[in-house]
């Protein structure tokens, strides 16, 4: 009888073939063009002053007419204090010595992966509202006992996240953002379905640990120890705001009144321009995007270099002006390989947010940074000993910021964007 692989499966080799394959979407596009322009600064906080107001006293009069009443320019001081960043690695010294031969080392390929997870988390929180919120819970389909939790998505209200900012593992908080921890610590997200039927107003978050009980107020869920004002990035979402504009939240401001020390209520050109539709989406088309461009021109002074939006934004857009496009040639081409408006380019980004497109000034938002990423080594070693075990830990860390930089009367969002046809 010949010899089968079943029978002789014991004493075959392995044959391992390559690297490790990488399936995670690293790609960070908005925070990686604001990071390469980073502004460095040192101690408390970055101040600077803003004029907010014209002065009053002038006017034309008649002959012999009283002057104008004097008045004086105003004047605001902005300020910006860092946030902290971090990213943390622990390893066994079995690991560390087992791994010596592996496709790669273990030390490496946790510092590289740490120091990528860390990007892509400050990827997402470049696009926030600058207080955490990873996703609003959808209060009628939150499953009592927290096993199975609904979130509201795109399909519910344009602009809502769903569950895109949560990942299989990830440790949450389950609150409010004046107290993240309200419902639930430590909550381990242990599977999601996300919808991409228009009927299904929610996506279902799996909870493993940690339950959340169902109730009728408003909560949110945020990275575990993340949530609460000050604490993330102040995002793109919170700084490029109107104070009067109602979000998908049902609020007014993101941040609230004051933004980088400016009370945006009392000072109006503190706003950016808002373009919604009272969270009805609608087609965007090329006269709603000269509109947006004409704004920016009459109210900033100045003409938009950069519009930045998520795939499916840029896509409905490219779908809305179809029929204006012109061939050349016998040959005609179906796709886009890139696409600009009045000859500002338009930019794709994983992680911007649903139904909206931003048009600006590149230079309104800088980045402002007191520590650039570096692994943790004052004491002169990267890797640390872990209390009583065999095993040693390491962290990266950065100290940053967000902020307005320019005239925010300079870019405008645009929400409420029909991408769903």
């Amino acid at each position: 009888m010949a010899q089968s692989l079943t029978n002789y499966d014991q004493v075959l080799k392995e044959f391992y073939e390559g690297a490790i394959r990488n399936t995670i979407n690293n790609e960070v596009v908005a925070f990686k063009e604001l990071d390469m322009s980073a502004k460095e600064w040192s101690g408390r906080h970055v101040r600077w002053p803003v004029k907010l107001n014209r002065n009053s006293g002038v006017g034309a009069r008649s002959e012999g007419g009283t002057l104008p009443t004097a008045g004086q320019q105003g004047y605001a001081e902005a300020r910006l204090t860092a946030t902290y960043q971090y990213g943390r690695i622990q390893l066994t010294g079995q690991v560390l010595e087992a791994g010596k031969n592996a496709f790669a080392t273990a030390m490496e390929e946790e510092m590289a992966g740490v120091t990528s997870d860390l990007i892509n988390d400050l990827g997402r929180q470049t696009w926030g509202y600058g207080d955490g919120r990873l996703c609003q819970v959808g209060t009628t389909a939150t499953a009592a006992g927290g096993t199975a939790v609904g979130v509201f998505n795109r399909f519910a209200t344009p602009g809502q996240n769903g569950a895109r900012y949560l990942y299989v593992n990830q440790l949450t908080d389950v609150g409010t953002v004046a107290s993240p921890t309200a419902v639930a610590s430590s909550a381990v997200i242990g599977s999601l379905s996300i919808s991409s039927n228009p009927a299904t107003t929610v996506d279902t978050v799996g909870v493993s640990a940690g339950g959340i009980t169902a109730d009728t107020s408003i909560h949110y869920f945020f990275n575990r120890g993340a949530g609460g004002s000050g604490v993330e990035l102040l995002g793109i979402q919170g700084l490029i705001d109107d104070f009067s504009a109602t979000n998908i939240f049902s609020s007014t401001g993101f941040l609230g009144s004051a933004v980088m020390n400016v009370n945006r209520g009392a000072n109006l050109g503190w706003n950016a321009i808002v373009l919604g539709n009272s969270s009805v989406a609608r087609v965007i088309d090329g006269h709603l995007m000269q509109t947006v461009f004409d704004k920016i021109s009459t109210e900033g002074g100045a003409e938009p270099d950069i519009i930045w939006g998520h795939h499916s934004v840029i896509t409905a857009f490219q779908e809305s002006i179809a029929g204006d496009r012109r061939y050349a040639g016998n040959v005609g081409n179906a796709g886009f390989t890139s696409l600009s408006y009045n000859g500002v380019p338009m930019v794709k980004d994983r992680q911007a947010p649903y139904n909206q497109m931003l048009v600006m000034k590149r230079d309104v938002l800088a980045m402002f940074k007191l520590s650039d990423f570096k692994f943790a080594d004052m004491d002169g070693a990267i890797l640390n000993r872990v209390q009583n075990q065999d095993a040693f830990e390491a962290f990266i860390r950065c100290y940053m910021n967000l902020g307005i930089n320019g005239n925010p009367r300079q870019a405008v969002m645009i929400r409420d964007i029909k991408t769903d046809f």
